[in-house]
């Protein structure tokens, strides 16, 4: 089946790999310069605020990362039709937007600790904003994954430039996430501007909206799922054990989202192709490439075990993120764990409609991951939490390996 790949599916990707590797070297050079300038404490609250305000991105996206970008392949040479649904999809998200900043304004009004630090939460949720605006789920639909590297590179740099032209000390903490908003929007205008050359204007139908949104709810219960076992752990330890090692944890995890982000291009630039092939193609493609995720993710695990310490003072020179270079050990598992899950629940489910088994399989390693951290946190504060994290990726492979294994490869 890897000689049926056609060009399309092959520049996908390397543009796509373009993405990943700004997704990767970006934050090398933002997030040393932002320890050093504003430190370890005032560096947890930007980034505990990050990890909560991603809830929000996941209500606002609503599953439809996955359930628009399949419906948008399987029409895409239907104008009127592709018209009608990309406008339905944008006003679903501009009323969850309202939605999700309505229920932010409550809890910060609500919650002493989020009070606290109310601009920092309110202007993170900018970022919300910027990626509901940004139609990636239609580029994708469409295989033009350039747009989306061209306009989320530009976005990036714009927000690289200005952290080093704007952010001089600890007191301006407070202007990172509206540094960081900012790119994000300009991203999300530019996307949508470029969008409407391959559509025109058609007006939402209620109808249209109300299946859309069924259709998508068990894949918003399955990223908000996601969420329990990968932003949550940032905020629980900000929450038990403080900004400090929610900083230096964040720091960590960041690197570890990096390496993992080496598998999104490929499966990002498939799915499209992977939607409209038959069970019995899918499931055997699925065979093929199992074997190569497995040796990137284990040598990728390997590389960090060994040279963990000098990975860490290398980008980050900080003697008190060096002191938990095992935190940096135990997380490294995930880059294997999370790459054969993800091959799961990221490409073959979603390609096979099959949502309900992929909820399942989430929900229970989110629920799964929280009731671990709580309860680790307790005892081993940062170690709890990265075993917690590496556990639960594992727990997902599991499952959702099961699932493949009991009603997807015994087909005939």
């Amino acid at each position: 089946m890897f000689k049926k790949f056609n060009k399309t599916i092959l520049f996908n990707y390397l543009y796509l790999m373009l993405l990943q590797g700004a997704n990767f070297l970006l934050p090398l050079i933002v997030l040393p310069y932002l320890i050093k300038t504003l430190g370890l404490e005032k560096f947890g609250i930007i980034m505990i605020a990050a990890s909560f305000i991603t809830f929000f991105n996941i209500l606002v996206d609503f599953g439809f990362n996955i359930s628009a970008t399949r419906e948008v392949s399987l029409i895409r040479d239907n104008k009127e039709q592709l018209s009608r649904f990309f406008w339905t999809v944008l006003f679903i998200k501009l009323i969850l937007i309202i939605t999700g900043f309505l229920i932010l304004l409550l809890l910060v009004y609500v919650i002493p600790k989020f009070r606290q630090e109310a601009f920092v939460y309110i202007t993170t949720f900018g970022m919300v904003i910027g990626q509901a605006l940004f139609p990636a789920w239609f580029f994708q639909g469409i295989e033009k994954m350039r747009v989306i590297t061209i306009v989320n590179v530009t976005a990036k740099l714009i927000f690289t430039i200005l952290i080093f032209l704007w952010i001089k000390g600890q007191e301006q903490y407070i202007y990172v996430p509206v540094l960081n908003s900012l790119g994000y929007i300009i991203a999300g205008l530019l996307g949508l501007a470029m969008s409407l050359k391959y559509i025109y204007f058609r007006k939402p139908v209620f109808t249209e909206m109300n299946k859309l949104m069924k259709d998508s709810t068990l894949l918003l219960v399955s990223n908000f799922s996601t969420k329990l076992y990968t932003s949550a752990n940032t905020f629980i330890l900000g929450i038990f054990a403080g900004n400090y090692l929610a900083g230096i944890y964040s720091s960590m995890e960041k690197l570890i989202m990096a390496m993992e982000s080496m598998y999104v291009p490929l499966y990002q630039a498939i799915f499209p192709w992977l939607a409209r092939k038959n069970s019995l193609e899918k499931r055997d493609f699925i065979r093929q490439i199992r074997p190569y995720i497995i040796l990137v993710g284990s040598s990728m695990t390997l590389i960090i075990i060994i040279f963990a310490d000098k990975i860490l003072n290398l980008i980050y020179h900080n003697p008190d993120i060096n002191h938990y270079s095992n935190v940096f050990r135990i997380l490294s598992f995930i880059g294997l764990f999370a790459g054969l899950g993800m091959m799961y629940v990221t490409l073959l489910f979603p390609s096979l409609k099959m949502y309900k088994e992929r909820m399942k399989v989430m929900l229970t390693g989110g629920i799964f991951n929280l009731i671990l951290a709580l309860i680790l946190v307790q005892f081993f504060n940062i170690y709890g939490v990265a075993v917690s994290a590496v556990t639960t990726e594992f727990l997902i492979f599991v499952m959702a390996h099961w699932v493949y294994k009991n009603k997807i490869s015994k087909l005939r």
